[in-house]
């Protein structure tokens, strides 16, 4: 690669994890003037060598990145990278160098439930697929069947099992990786954003004043066939809406107002909630062994010894 292409690709992601508040944290920083984000929010660059397929031409990449000019960081947000381990991991060094890489996750459980959420509000699971269902489903699936990119709807339980994903990441990187967790930003987003840009080594009052929102948060909806419609005008113009936030959330609060409603009581039931919180029991000591090791030691108390051997 020619030297004079590198300022027009990415030197900071968002690796991971999906539905745990990596579209919220994109918006977030790019906001701050020392960071431009890219065109789309999921460039999916790498994503294909997650199935062994190849990847376009790096002209794609660096298209998503034409509009930046001397910012300090070029940001895209892909939180399926992370779970390409080493295949991914080392082809984003190989093609840009130095870049610094963000991984924010959430409690498994709750992540479960966010995407079993998102896939049915966006019509990619059936409409009578109960949250059981869904779960029994995902765990009927053998890891090489997983692997196939036409069993990505029934991952949600298995990407939580993040042990198996992150430690190439976490060697691969040093220094330049920092774990973050949905926890700290619900809590207390402005303290997580200066956190995040005393790493960056990035002015942090930026934050002092700022004004927080949730970005792509789930949500049901009374009318199915106005929500589909929502859906594919959202899908379609991805752009659009990244280019003007503002009048985006004018359409959503309308939206919201019109078809929104909340999700019922008795959707996510308590048995299947407590079968796959036992299910992830085992895999988050391997986190939280693992993270320890890397020197993290300020862990969320999902990953405290206590809760994770609650169930033994």
């Amino acid at each position: 690669m020619s030297a004079h292409r590198i300022p027009k690709l990415a030197n900071l992601i968002i690796a991971g994890v999906n539905k745990a508040g990596s579209t919220s944290l994109f918006h977030y920083l790019c906001e701050h003037p020392d960071i431009s984000g890219s065109k789309d929010k999921e460039t999916c660059y790498f994503l294909p060598l997650l199935y062994d397929e190849p990847i376009e031409p790096i002209a794609a990449y660096e298209e998503q990145f034409a509009h930046c000019k001397n910012e300090k960081y070029r940001l895209e947000a892909t939180p399926a990278y992370v779970f390409g381990g080493n295949k991914i991991a080392d082809k984003i060094v190989d093609t840009l160098g130095p870049v610094k890489i963000l991984i924010i996750l959430k409690d498994p459980v709750d992540r479960l439930i966010s995407f079993y959420r998102r896939k049915k509000a966006t019509f990619q699971l059936p409409e009578q697929m109960d949250f059981a269902t869904y779960v029994k489903a995902c765990l009927q699936k053998s890891t090489r069947e997983l692997d196939l990119h036409e069993n990505q709807i029934y991952t949600g339980v298995y990407l939580g099992l993040y042990h198996r994903f992150l430690e190439p990441w976490l060697q691969r990187f040093g220094d330049d990786i920092k774990i973050v967790y949905f926890d700290d930003l619900k809590q207390d987003s402005r303290l997580f954003m200066k956190d995040i840009c005393n790493w960056l080594e990035i002015d942090d009052e930026f934050y002092d004043t700022f004004e927080f929102d949730v970005k792509n948060k789930s949500l049901n909806y009374k009318n199915r066939g106005l929500h589909r419609i929502a859906v594919a005008a959202n899908n379609a113009g991805q752009r659009f809406w990244r280019n003007n936030p503002h009048f985006k959330k004018r359409i959503l609060n309308v939206y919201y107002k019109m078809n929104g409603a909340s999700f019922r009581k008795n959707e996510i039931d308590a048995d299947t909630v407590a079968m796959i919180r036992k299910y992830y029991q085992e895999p988050n000591m391997k986190l939280a062994g693992m993270l320890q090791n890397y020197g993290y030691t300020n862990l969320p108390k999902w990953l405290e010894p206590e809760n994770v051997s609650e169930l033994a």
